[in-house]
């Protein structure tokens, strides 16, 4: 491994190059056309992965526009497959760095998508060509496959796997270190909180989306005044680290007068800890404990609505889940199931987890027992993969926010168990 770690120190500026032509693409889903199902940036950004493949000397292909792939061909039809995607999330504001251009300064990358998840997908791109280079061996083939649709939904999977058969094995990079061998169910719901009486407030607008905390809000009210919200912004999978705005404008309106108060009353109880234990959910087993997030918050004529995710463990039933949660609202209330999505576990001592931890303790000289996340990847969606990077331990609530950042000397190292874990899956799997 000296040698693969040399050669990615040589090539590091032309591998920060390469991702810097990925990076400056603004890739946020967009207005579908015939050519483009997820608009014009994430098409564009696929094009341009595919294109640096070329340059790398690999074989590709893509899919109906929405999935693309890198491979270098294996012995047998067989083949490992390192997924990851080049949509990503708005911007946003308050940037220190321009956010579509690829800032390198005091030995971190800056820019949107640079973890989440361009950086990452790339780097394993970067991983594979230096496999061809080296003409290793393979029982089955490797290919790293490029989403474009994973921050809405991963629509795009299904396409793939309509023309193309699954891997055998293989990871996303789009999760944490160590390898990931649970990832908790999602749930995203919606509460309508319908009230009779006359109220001072007309609206609330707000920086409100799933994908984070909201930190910035504003009530209006009917005699023309607004009263703003600030807060902390963080991803909706690490409330915990945020200062959500909803809490504030439900701590400020609980003394209203009526029904409309009392439900603002309840929206403070219930936002106070992200656990559910207010909301009579709390709950843990060996995935972790039960997350809730509440992200957004619309006021109409007589309705507040209020809109919330909660991650629940492996072993808790959505069914059981949801019964508790209509025995717990207010009076008046009604509970909608907007999305969902089903747990996962895999059996952390199979050989395909054991190679990763292997490789990774290898690489890192640290522990790679597997662990579990709250996070929803492509691990869902792909059959027979896992989440297996980027973010290293300690290192939580990057993705999403501005100034996102990457650690050079993690990305190099991000490379070398990319190579190790690929060219081991695709020798002894």
């Amino acid at each position: 491994m000296e040698r693969v770690e040399q050669e990615i120190a040589d090539n590091l500026q032309h591998y920060q190059e390469l991702l810097g032509q990925v990076i400056q693409i603004p890739s946020v889903k967009g207005a579908p056309t015939a050519q483009a199902p997820y608009g014009a940036g994430p098409k564009a950004a696929l094009e341009q992965a595919l294109e640096i493949a070329r340059q790398l000397g690999l074989k590709t292909g893509q899919v109906a526009n929405k999935v693309g792939w890198a491979q270098l061909d294996g012995q047998d039809d067989e083949y490992i497959a390192v997924l990851g995607h080049l949509d990503v999330v708005q911007a946003g504001e308050n940037w220190t760095t321009p956010p579509y251009q690829l800032t390198v300064k005091d030995g971190y990358m800056y820019g949107r998508g640079v973890l989440d998840n361009k950086g990452p997908i790339l780097g394993a791109l970067f991983a594979l060509s230096l496999l061809k280079k080296h003409q290793v061996s393979l029982k089955h083939s490797i290919r790293v496959i490029f989403g474009t649709d994973e921050e809405s939904g991963s629509a795009d999977i299904p396409a793939y796997l309509q023309a193309e058969k699954p891997p055998l094995g293989g990871f996303t990079p789009d999760g944490k270190y160590p390898v990931v061998y649970a990832e908790r169910g999602m749930l995203r719901l919606q509460v309508d909180l319908p009230f009779a009486e006359e109220i001072a407030w007309d609206k609330i607008s707000g920086n409100f989306a799933a994908s984070y905390i909201p930190d910035a809000a504003e009530v209006h009210l009917k005699d023309g005044s607004v009263q703003d919200y600030v807060g902390k912004k963080s991803p909706s999978n690490a409330p915990e680290l945020g200062d959500n705005v909803i809490r504030k404008i439900a701590l400020d309106g609980q003394k209203l007068p009526g029904q409309f108060g009392k439900y603002l009353a309840w929206i403070s109880q219930i936002s106070a800890d992200t656990t559910g234990e207010n909301l009579g959910v709390a709950y843990q087993d060996e995935s972790g404990e039960l997350q809730l997030s509440l992200w957004g918050m619309e006021l109409s004529a007589g309705l507040l609505q209020l809109s919330l995710t909660i991650r629940y463990p492996v072993t808790l039933q959505k069914e059981d889940l949801l019964q508790k949660l209509k025995q717990n609202l207010p009076a008046g209330a009604q509970l909608k199931v907007v999305s969902e999505v089903a747990p996962l576990l895999v059996d952390r001592k199979q050989p395909m987890i054991q190679i990763m931890q292997d490789v990774y303790e290898q690489v890192t000289h640290t522990d790679g027992s597997p662990v579990t996340t709250t996070g929803v990847t492509y691990a869902r969606s792909l059959p027979n993969i896992v989440a297996f990077g980027p973010s290293f331990p300690g290192q939580r609530g990057i993705a999403h926010k501005e100034n996102e950042w990457l650690k050079v000397s993690d990305w190099q190292k991000m490379i070398q168990i990319d190579y190790l874990a690929m060219k081991k899956l695709a020798q002894e799997l």
